[in-house]
């Protein structure tokens, strides 16, 4: 008996140290939260005609400034590194160029509003800011809901995936990315009315963002298109999972197809390819924090019935979820 409950004791501590040593390898192999991991450009696609506002935008932002923030949020955040202020400044930035764009642009992130609030902190400095960048002082929109408006936030995604590369962090920090459906009015006016018509509906145009403008208007009619096209061919459609963290306007096809024709049952068909968890399955990459794979590469042409991965929110692997996270 003795030599029994000797041997399930071994077996049990050789069972916890295999298990501390994958822990432990998985840990080392994660990507770091590291500044130098940041996109440059901030992440923007290759296509994208953003280059006059992204110039406006850094030639706004002064240098002296934006260390005068870091300063201020580390002071009053000691728990919070260097690195994590400069990936949250460069969410933030992406925002900002939303902002510059867009008629309606809530913010749906609690760390990335914190930044901004640590910004507006500096008066005077902030009113330059944003002069030099839109013209007129920015206003702060504050993030006072836990839970986005559905319609607003989908809209976000679809032109934040038109835009910009998306990260685990970008996960992490705003919350599961195309879980909400477009608005089918939304999609039904890029597909009859004219470009102009839906560039003064949903955009501020200026002449830094005027080429941006038109890019996103084209881009959605085209997937509006592109749906119909496809609807004809599969009523549930034909698309593969998302593996990787980077480039997700396969992912906005997606949502656009399923706004479009199943919008009551959007998620129940979306979930099979957005994989709302996927940083639970994160691995390295040697070019850009945060660009792991997904659980599965597989296709399903059965219009999100073949499963693969739960369809909650990423919040779960969170550590400091924003107040886009919903589940």
């Amino acid at each position: 008996m003795i030599h029994l409950v000797a041997g399930i004791v071994t077996a049990a501590l050789l069972l916890a140290g295999v298990v501390t040593g994958v822990v432990v390898l998985a840990a080392r192999n994660r990507p770091k939260l590291a500044k130098e991991n940041i996109p440059e450009h901030l992440g923007v696609l290759t296509p994208v005609p953003v280059t006059p506002l992204l110039e406006k935008l850094d030639s706004a932002l002064n240098s002296d400034y934006v260390e005068q923030v870091k300063q201020r949020f580390l002071q009053d955040n000691p728990k919070r590194t260097e690195d994590e202020f400069e990936w949250r400044l460069f969410e933030l930035k992406r925002y900002l160029l939303l902002a510059a764009m867009l008629k309606e642009t809530p913010m749906f992130s609690e760390e990335v509003d914190e930044i901004w609030h640590t910004m507006l902190l500096f008066t005077q400095k902030y009113q330059t800011f944003s002069e030099r960048f839109v013209g007129k002082m920015l206003h702060h929109t504050p993030n006072t809901s836990p839970t986005p408006a559905p319609q607003e936030r989908a809209f976000f995604d679809w032109v934040f995936s038109q835009l910009f590369t998306i990260t685990e962090f970008s996960w992490k920090s705003w919350g599961s990315f195309f879980k909400y459906p477009i608005d089918k009015r939304v999609l039904q006016e890029f597909k009859e009315e004219s470009n102009e018509w839906l560039i003064n509906r949903y955009f501020k145009v200026n002449e830094d963002n005027r080429n941006t403008v038109e890019y996103l208007v084209r881009k959605m009619k085209q997937q509006v298109s592109d749906a119909e096209v496809m609807y004809q061919v599969d009523e549930k459609g034909q698309f593969a999972k998302q593996r990787r963290y980077g480039e997700m306007t396969n992912l906005s096809l997606v949502m656009v197809f399923f706004s479009y024709f199943y919008f009551d049952d959007y998620w129940k068909y979306a979930s099979a390819y957005t994989y709302a968890n996927a940083a639970n399955y994160t691995s390295g990459c040697s070019t850009a924090i945060f660009c792991g794979t997904a659980s599965d590469g597989s296709s399903h042409g059965d219009g999100g019935h073949g499963g693969g991965h739960d369809g909650g929110s990423s919040c779960s692997s969170c550590s400091s979820c924003g107040s886009g996270c919903s589940s």
